[in-house]
């Protein structure tokens, strides 16, 4: 199920520029020293209040008031001008910070964040703890701010704004009964929608739940209905999340746009010879690269490859991008003004020994990985796969194909994997298991032994040892139906070893069926 944690800082405008994250943020305010301090910002009737501290908002003073009335109220006021999009960007910046809480964040206006906390809360202890963990460091940075989580991120913005205490926790079954006493302005609605359901006298969510839907959207429009039934979790509500700037970026803007292919290509390889480059320099590679190339209009194309290991061979990046080229050609429009090419999934490179290799003379591994490189590109990333350990004792699912270009963590310790498998007898399992076991018939003399005969393929095969029976019971997590097998392993009089299986048992309702799953050496 999932959780969603809210973010709320109700000053975050002037405290991000005045407490002690101000120097990092940027344009910091001089001390207050506890007099009133307002932020304006012009509109079209004059200047008005955008911002508070604390004690302008004790003076009577609020958002949304004109400057000038500030002043009659309070003479000696400070006044220091709005600085929306610095806001936004320092916002950006606490939310991406915020990612070692969760690797899914993103900001809410400008004085929220949202973060998907779902399977993360038990690193810090639960879910109070995370808050806790949170909260506690939003105050030494000297900001105010209050937090809510719910298993909607509807639900967790409101409660986090309009909740009676700073922090609160909605479970699962209760998000009805705590959405229902707070004000419409909970369901993140335009100030038009909220001021025609206040005249109404509809002012608060419980008086929404359970209404019919049809009024409602013929009144107000379908915005409040989604908004409700996302907040109630009747509806889905995608979560988009900040990605972290890259480290390691090339970019070069054009005296004149370009359209043609040639230049196109030429950039790339400039950019790739300047990145590569900068992660030679760090002693790093980069697993996942993205070029983007900006429009005179505004609009953007972008191309993102990946790469089986680690990479910072200029000429293999530009040689990979350049293939994928074409399609871009076609959408330039009137040109491209700039470019940018972005390292990502960036790990610590250690230098490879070049010679000393046991394939073909000149070959290395690195070769081997651009190769692979250039077929996963251009046939798809599953046209080249590797097989990596998978926990599970079913045989079929004991390994997992992954693309080639897919990371691996760590070493794969296939030795460990398959004593762990096969609980350290040897050749316990086959050394050719079948994608799809195959039928066999079989002759036995009495049900719970091994069979004395067996016929695969059309050939018959006399048994004359067998081991076993070894049971595999199928996951009972799993929602795939499966049956209980009892494996045995098997020779022939031609010493031809076999893996046969019987699935099902003889004292339940029907036949239990019996398969080869594989051969032995």
């Amino acid at each position: 199920m999932k959780r969603y944690l809210s973010v709320w800082l109700p000053r975050w405008a002037i405290e991000r520029r005045s407490g002690s994250i101000a120097v990092q943020m940027g344009n910091p305010l001089p001390p207050d020293e506890g007099r009133p301090l307002v932020l304006s910002d012009n509109a079209q009737s004059g200047a008005r209040i955008t911002a508070t501290n604390p004690a302008a908002e004790r003076q009577g003073l609020f958002a949304g008031m004109p400057v000038t009335d500030a002043r009659a109220i309070y003479p000696a006021l400070d006044v220091f001008p709005a600085d929306s999009p610095g806001d936004v960007e320092a916002l950006t910046r606490l939310a991406l910070w915020c990612q070692r809480y969760s690797p899914f964040t993103r900001i809410e206006g400008e004085d929220g964040i949202s973060l998907d906390i779902t399977g993360c809360a038990h690193l810090l202890g639960g879910e109070e703890g995370l808050m806790d963990d949170l909260a506690t460091r939003l105050e030494c940075f000297g900001l105010t701010a209050r937090l809510a989580i719910a298993p909607t991120l509807g639900a967790a913005w409101g409660a986090a704004r309009h909740a009676r205490d700073g922090r609160a926790v909605i479970a699962a079954g209760a998000v009805s009964q705590t959405l229902a006493p707070f004000p419409v302005a909970a369901l993140r609605l335009e100030e038009a929608t909220i001021v025609a359901l206040e005249k109404l006298g509809l002012k608060h969510v419980g008086l929404l739940i359970g209404k019919p839907r049809g009024p409602l959207v013929a009144r107000f429009g379908m915005t409040l209905v989604t908004r409700l039934d996302q907040a109630l979790g009747h509806a889905d509500e995608s979560f988009g999340p900040l990605t972290p700037p890259p480290v390691y970026r090339a970019e070069c803007r054009f005296a004149e746009p370009i359209t043609l292919l040639a230049d196109i290509e030429a950039t790339v390889r400039h950019l790739s010879r300047e990145l590569a480059e900068a992660l030679y320099k760090a002693g790093k590679g980069a697993r996942r690269i993205e070029l983007v190339l900006y429009r005179v209009d505004g609009w953007f194309e972008a191309l993102e490859l990946r790469t089986s290991a680690l990479s910072r061979d200029a000429a293999h990046l530009s040689r990979l991008i350049c293939e994928r080229l074409a399609r871009i050609e076609d959408r330039a429009g009137f040109g491209f003004e700039a470019a940018t090419l972005s390292a990502f999934d960036v790990e610590r490179g250690d230098p490879q020994q070049q010679g000393l290799t046991t394939g073909a003379p000149g070959e290395t591994a690195g070769d081997i990985a651009e190769l692979l490189d250039r077929f996963a590109n251009r046939f798809g990333p599953m046209s080249v796969t590797r097989f990596v350990p998978h926990q599970s004792y079913v045989p079929e699912l004991a390994v997992k194909a992954v693309s080639v270009l897919e990371a691996v963590i760590g070493p794969q310790d296939w030795a460990a994997h398959t004593r762990h498998l096969q609980d350290d007898t040897p050749l316990a399992r086959p050394i050719l298991l079948f994608s799809r076991p195959e039928p066999v018939e079989v002759i036995f003399e009495t049900p719970d032994h091994p069979p004395t005969r067996f016929t695969w393929r059309r050939f018959a095969h006399r048994i004359v040892r067998a081991d076993g029976p070894e049971r595999i019971s199928p996951e009972w997590w799993s929602a795939a139906p499966g049956e209980t097998r009892d494996y045995y392993r098997v020779e022939d009089e031609a010493g031809r070893r076999f893996w046969l299986y019987r699935e099902g048992f003889y004292e339940k309702p029907g036949t239990p069926s019996w398969f080869i799953h594989g051969v032995f050496p």
